[in-house]
């Protein structure tokens, strides 16, 4: 991904949330935390349960002001960032954003943006003297120690500057099971009346226009109690023509993206005792008045639709209609439903035995990923996902690489939607490859909207590093070995894979002796911004992907065109005979890198050599890469390593991958250790990828699946279920000696393991032997 921040950097890095109580490792169905809940559990009047506290499933803050950064959910279609107070707007310490998927800009300037709606969640309580939301500050990140990233400041790692006030018994929990965020306290208002409040907010997995919030409130006093539903309109940026009214039980709110001129809609319908609500026309609010007495418990939920011109004509009706049916349906049926399919999405699981806060991070990031996509939404996510608009909310290669395969492996269906983003696109990139006077199609290092290159211009990565097509296309050849959809092959994948074979034909250029180069790039590792020839990794994905298209061309039936032949067989991978080495482009004499590069021919791009090779591009590039690089880096170094057999090295890289990373108290990955994109789906990614691909050694084939699982001292099992290839459904349960592999759907599952094949029969399972941990990689 491209490095576009300028700044300081944030101060020092802080650890990670311990989270719930550690507990015995299971997952929905499996054991005593098995049931999806509806919320967190707390008791209004006593605090959170101890239940609640000791379920690994939900991570939870007691500090509203140290090492607090916001909350996040989503349903794939829409998200928030959830503030201290579990409702509203806050800018720090992480400004909370709220997104919907495709609401971009135009190109304003020279790239287009992510355009942001307004904080859809207030729903503030109030006594006439004070609300509970004022009783958090708002904060600020305008800081020395903020960080710029595409384009907005975000400061990650720094506290509020203020402690709320009259705020006491404060808990916040996020149930990974059902994306609901739970917030409980006790306010004091400034007349000193006192009431338990406690919110759930939920972003709807079965409904994706719909997200509820609902607060319940024990006052301890008598008199006026006061609930305000707003659309606060601070969270909102780069739209236009905005337009906000109330009345009728609902507040309405439309605008378009600046540029662009993408309408959209947010509306909100109150419900709860008190009769109508009131407002004031041209309000963006609406109020609800209750003559509260001492001790009994009042529960007000506001609905709320969102909508853009991608999915109507008349993105108002659409927000107004799924509000309104909403608010039909209830809370209860709403978060019953939501839980019902977040417990669908949780049948793939990644079960880590013997370590329970690492337990919690592989769930947090899993939960994190999901939150940005699902099945039937074309859309691709960015580096930091609906959590926010870092990097301007575009697409880079961080999507193919480091957030997709670790969908494909448990949720295929979801893995093909995100896809059809580059599917629908294809128009734009045979213009962008013809406009470098080139055959084919060549993908935008950034790409926003309409799939045109949107990097800034300043920036020359758009301009060479040109390796994002043939990421695009590995990702569309590994769909193919994971489903065998002949149909899709035919009518999206073969169009993606034999677009990239014919850029690279045509882009490549011939030498006398017959060799092929590709010259002038930017290859993954950016700090080599100037362009390069004959970059290995560019070379060997460019080579892989002729050979891909030619493979799809036979599954079809069809000639492959014998000129991607003949460029695969020319082009150049360098070699360092005296170093035993690749070195990174040629000219390359040693120089500090910022990422993974060369050693990710082994691993995503499974490039045939020896496996001293691959030993020694290990230790020749690990300490010439920036220590304090993308947690992608320790991700690949893990996947490699476990390859070669040395557990200890691939857990070490484990550690490195995550704990400078994750931030507390919920288990969000930021872009670097001291702050950057926020929340970074690329790292969790990257990080999932150690565990669906790292320890079990899993590899798609067209007519097998294949595995090596290996396992580190310092963990006592992990078990991988919910596991998906070409119709069947299993799991691998990786334990010190054996390793299982169950079959739970679908026809005889062939395996390959340590060179024998073996049949798992419809039902049944089978053991193959786990390797033994080999120091140095030896197995």
């Amino acid at each position: 991904m491209t490095d576009t921040r300028s700044g300081p950097g944030t101060g020092p890095s802080r650890g990670p949330t311990t989270g719930a109580a550690s507990g015995p490792a299971s997952g929905p169905g499996t054991g005593a935390a098995s049931g999806p809940s509806t919320g967190a559990g707390t008791d209004a009047a006593s605090g959170p349960s101890s239940d609640t506290a000791s379920d690994e499933w939900v991570l939870t803050a007691d500090d509203p002001v140290t090492d607090h950064h916001p909350a996040f959910t989503g349903n794939g279609y829409l998200a928030a960032r959830v503030p201290a107070a579990g409702n509203g707007f806050a800018d720090g310490p992480v400004r909370t954003q709220f997104h919907v998927v495709g609401l971009y800009t135009g190109h304003a300037g020279e790239w287009s943006r992510k355009a942001a709606l307004p904080a859809w969640s207030a729903l503030d309580v109030g006594d006439g003297s004070g609300t509970f939301n004022e009783a958090f500050p708002c904060g600020s990140t305008e800081s020395e120690h903020a960080e710029l990233v595409g384009g907005d400041w975000a400061a990650v790692g720094i506290p509020l500057p203020v402690t709320p006030r009259g705020i006491d018994a404060y808990r916040q929990c996020l149930d990974l099971r059902t994306g609901v965020i739970t917030t409980a306290a006790r306010w004091t208002s400034p007349a000193g009346r006192v009431a338990d409040v406690r919110y759930e907010l939920l972003t709807d997995r079965s409904r994706p226009h719909v997200a509820a919030v609902t607060v319940t409130v024990t006052p301890h006093w008598s008199g006026r109690l006061e609930v305000t539903d707003s659309l606060d309109g601070r969270a909102a940026s780069r739209l236009r023509d905005v337009r906000t009214d109330a009345g009728q039980g609902q507040v309405r709110f439309t605008a378009v993206a600046e540029g662009s001129g993408i309408p959209a809609a947010v509306v909100s319908v109150l419900r709860g005792p008190g009769g109508a609500p009131c407002a004031s026309p041209g309000d963006a609010a609406q109020r609800l008045d209750v003559a509260a007495v001492a001790g009994d418990t009042y529960t007000f939920t506001k609905y709320v639709g969102i909508a853009t011109g991608h999915d109507t004509d008349d993105p108002l009706a659409l927000a107004r209609r799924a509000a309104e049916d909403a608010a039909r349906a209830g809370y209860e049926r709403l978060a019953a439903d939501n839980a019902r399919v977040w417990l669908r999405e949780w049948e793939g699981d990644i079960v880590v035995r013997g370590d329970a806060r690492l337990q919690r991070q592989v769930r947090a990031a899993k939960f994190y990923l999901l939150t940005s996509v699902r099945e039937g939404s074309p859309w691709s996510p960015s580096p930091a996902g609906l959590s926010s608009d870092g990097y301007n909310g575009h697409v880079f290669w961080d999507t193919e690489t480091w957030i997709w395969p670790s969908l494909l492996a448990q949720h295929p269906g979801i893995a093909g939607s995100v896809l059809d983003y580059r599917v629908d696109r294809l128009g734009a990139a045979r213009a962008y490859a013809a406009d470098g006077g080139h055959r084919g199609v060549r993908f935008p290092w950034e790409s926003g909207l309409h799939g045109a290159e949107d990097t800034p211009s300043w920036a020359p990565f758009g301009r060479y590093e040109l390796h994002v097509s043939s990421d695009v296309a590995l990702a569309f050849r590994q769909f193919w070995l994971a489903t065998g959809d002949e149909r899709w092959l035919r009518d999206k994948g073969r169009p993606v894979l034999a677009g990239v074979a014919d850029f690279w034909a045509s882009r490549a250029a011939a030498d006398a002796d017959g060799s092929y180069h590709i010259r002038g790039v930017i290859p993954p590792d950016e700090y080599a911004e100037d362009p390069h020839d004959d970059s290995v990794y560019t070379n060997v994905a460019a080579r892989a992907c002729l050979r891909f298209a030619a493979e799809a061309a036979v599954a079809l039936g069809e000639r492959p065109d014998p000129r991607w032949t003949e460029v695969a067989d020319g082009l150049v991978v360098l070699f360092d005979e005296r170093l035993g080495v690749h070195p990174e482009f040629a000219g390359y004499a040693g120089e500090r890198i910022k990422q993974a590069d060369v050693v990710m021919l082994t691993y995503p791009w499974e490039h045939e050599q020896p496996e001293e090779v691959t030993r020694a591009d290990l230790a020749y590039y690990r300490p010439r890469t920036h220590e304090d690089g993308p947690s992608m880096t320790d991700s690949v170094h893990s996947v490699v390593y476990a390859a070669l057999g040395d557990a200890k090295a691939a857990f070490e890289h484990t550690r490195r991958s995550v704990e400078p990373f994750v931030r507390p108290p919920f288990a969000q990955f930021a872009e670097g250790r001291t702050g950057g994109a926020f929340t970074f789906l690329t790292g969790h990614g990257g990080f999932l990828q150690e565990f669906l691909y790292g320890y079990s050694g899993l590899r798609w084939r067209a007519d097998h699946v294949e595995l090596a699982p290996i396992l580190p001292d310092e963990l006592d099992g992990i078990t991988l279920r919910g596991l998906r290839w070409r119709g069947r459904t299993f799991e691998v349960d990786i334990r010190r000696v054996r390793t299982t592999v169950r079959l739970c759907e679908g026809a005889p599952l062939p395996v390959e393991a340590g060179a024998a094949r073996h049949r798992v029969p419809p039902g049944g399972e089978i053991t193959v032997a786990t390797r033994r941990h080999a120091p140095g990689g030896a197995d």
